[in-house]
């Protein structure tokens, strides 16, 4: 799974080829200005029922998923499901940051204080780059299960709920075409390369000692922190007036990689040489226990932070993240196990 060497058949590179290619010239087509606004939708109804697909991308969900794959299926497949998700999360950031593209004019709520809906820049589309990474690692997890051969059910229920989730951020307002069609290539050149790579990486990574790998993850979650911090000092920037200007930042994605990073890894690490905790060990009933109690104590420490206090910082961002991620991968697992026996 995560520690073998697994790599992509030759029917699966060949429709990604034709995926990529097709995004490609869809992208050509999207700079028509005609065709960008043709699929925005001022449709209360239609409105509704998007927000609600672009929510399957929202960090939340995919705390959520990750919990109740490290709680009651493996927790190194989980992990790798993090890994790739951070990745795409930082690459997404860095390139907002670096390009600065203004999102469409579409993207007004009446509303908000500052007359819109997203404050951060544009290209690419945070949530369908993410989302691709995301839910096409846990299609790719399913890429070898005998019953899926022929034909490959998960693979296109995750493929669809990809296009609608990067779809809903254009019906919504918030993106062009171009935004998306960026985001899912970037998107999936990140899940292609950690396919490839990250069998030859974690092995060596396995080799060192404890020691080594806690100071090297809490070395590389806090230089990805400053790195983002430093170069692009504002958190978030408030909005002079209701038109959308050009020069505006949110650098909120290097907090919550770089935080998710020290608390997972960390967690992580520790858990393994200490708790030990195993969910294939486990009976159904337990691991459904196991997940609950995960869930409720996640969303305890998650829910009062990310909306009840309004603080717009992003080292705030770092050290909340950081303490949900360490909950998930080393205290709950050991309240678990103590529960377990």
């Amino acid at each position: 799974m995560s520690e073998k060497k697994e790599y992509l058949s030759k029917r699966a590179l060949l429709i990604i080829g034709i995926t990529s290619l097709v995004i490609v010239i869809v992208g050509l087509i999207s700079l028509i200005p005609e065709v960008n606004l043709a699929f925005y939708s001022d449709s209360s109804t239609i409105q509704a029922i998007f927000k609600a697909i672009t929510y399957l991308g929202e960090p939340v969900v995919f705390i959520v998923i990750v919990a109740i794959l490290y709680l009651g299926y493996n927790k190194k497949y989980a992990k790798n499901l993090t890994l790739v998700l951070m990745i795409s999360y930082y690459i997404n950031g860095l390139f907002k940051e670096i390009i600065r593209d203004p999102r469409p004019p579409t993207n007004t709520d009446s509303t908000e204080d500052l007359g819109v809906i997203e404050s951060s820049y544009g290209f690419p589309s945070g949530h369908a780059q993410s989302s691709l990474s995301f839910w096409g690692y846990i299609s790719y997890e399913f890429k070898d299960r005998k019953k899926y051969n022929e034909i490959p059910i998960i693979p296109i229920i995750f493929s669809v709920i990809i296009f609608l989730i990067a779809l809903s951020r254009v019906v919504i307002g918030v993106h062009d075409l171009q935004d998306m069609i960026g985001a899912l290539l970037l998107g999936l050149g990140v899940l292609l390369a950690y396919i490839y790579l990250e069998p030859i990486v974690t092995p060596q990574f396995n080799k060192l000692k404890l020691i080594t790998k806690l100071v090297l993850t809490v070395v590389v979650s806090f230089a990805l922190l400053l790195v983002g911090t430093f170069i692009w000092p504002r958190a978030y920037v408030e909005l002079a007036t209701q038109n959308y200007p050009p020069d505006y930042s949110d650098n909120g994605a290097f907090g919550l990689v770089g935080g998710v990073l020290l608390g997972f890894g960390v967690g992580y690490l520790l858990e393994q040489e200490y708790v030990k905790y195993d969910p294939s060990s486990l009976s159904n009933k337990n691991k459904i226990i196991n997940i609950v109690i995960g869930i409720i104590i996640l969303f305890v420490a998650f829910l009062p932070f990310e909306y009840l206090l309004e603080i717009d910082s992003v080292f705030y961002r770092f050290f909340r993240y950081a303490l949900v991620a360490f909950l998930l991968t080393y205290i709950i697992p050991l309240i678990c196990t103590k529960i377990n026996k």
